[in-house]
């Protein structure tokens, strides 16, 4: 048994996918297929996330469904093939990123383990767990430069913590430290997370968590992580796996 899947089964930490949107900016990809599905070398990104957690020593995924989510489920089923045990959550109306993971902490036992379904990740997940302990934080959020900053949720960090969040416009001058779609949330976060309206972790939820005073860690990473959320940042990012790959 790896000392990654013993770290984790001690956090008691549970994957959850945020896979449930439309991909509007990806359309006509997704017109038929949800974007986490769309083929990245080879295969569905989804798979590739699989991959990752399961590398990272995580027993057990919660995919946030929503779009053409049959689809998914049929392809994955119960997850065994990917060696990693599944389980759905499926919304009849659009959540955002925050209350579709509200409506799925029933299956959560403890923590949780937030992954958008739209980025490629291969980061080292002890690390980050340990960072998140370390803090005490009530979330810890992976934080990294992009390359894309005027759609991106910008973040303010000093002391290991987040300190702000904000949207930079065009032109402004800005730090491109931006939150990577990845991060580790507790009860005491979600508990903010309302059950009767859509919210989103970036826009609503961490920021409201500021003005409260829980604690938000950050994680700083040049792993890699690549938001594919467009085609021509999706077409880029297999042309760079295809050239490591030559």
């Amino acid at each position: 048994m790896s000392p990654n899947f013993l770290y984790c089964l001690a956090l008691e930490i549970t994957a959850v996918i945020v896979a449930g949107g439309r991909g509007e900016r990806m359309r006509p990809l997704t017109d038929r297929v949800p974007k986490p599905m769309l083929p990245v070398a080879g295969r569905p990104l989804l798979e590739h996330q699989l991959d990752w957690l399961k590398r990272g020593g995580v027993a057990r995924a919660v995919m946030c469904l929503g779009y053409r989510a049959r689809f998914v489920q049929s392809h994955f089923e119960d997850g065994r093939r990917w060696g990693v045990e599944l389980d759905y959550c499926v919304e009849d109306s659009p959540r955002g990123t925050a209350g579709c993971v509200r409506d799925a902490w029933d299956k959560v036992p403890g923590e949780a383990l937030v992954v958008y379904g739209d980025i490629f990740v291969d980061i080292s997940l002890p690390p980050l767990l340990e960072a998140h302990r370390r803090l005490g934080a009530d979330a810890t959020l992976v934080v990294a430069d992009t390359d894309h900053p005027y759609d991106s949720d910008l973040v303010r960090v000093a002391g290991g913590r987040v300190t702000g969040f904000y949207r930079a416009k065009p032109g402004q001058a800005c730090a491109p430290l931006a939150a990577a779609a990845v991060w580790v949330v507790g009860s005491r976060l979600m508990e903010l997370v309302p059950r009767d309206r859509p919210s989103d972790f970036g826009r609503d939820i961490f920021p409201e968590a500021l003005q409260r005073g829980l604690v938000l860690g950050s994680y700083k990473t040049d792993e890699l992580i690549a938001d594919l959320g467009t085609p021509a940042r999706m077409a880029a990012f297999a042309k760079r796996r295809a050239g490591l790959q030559t």
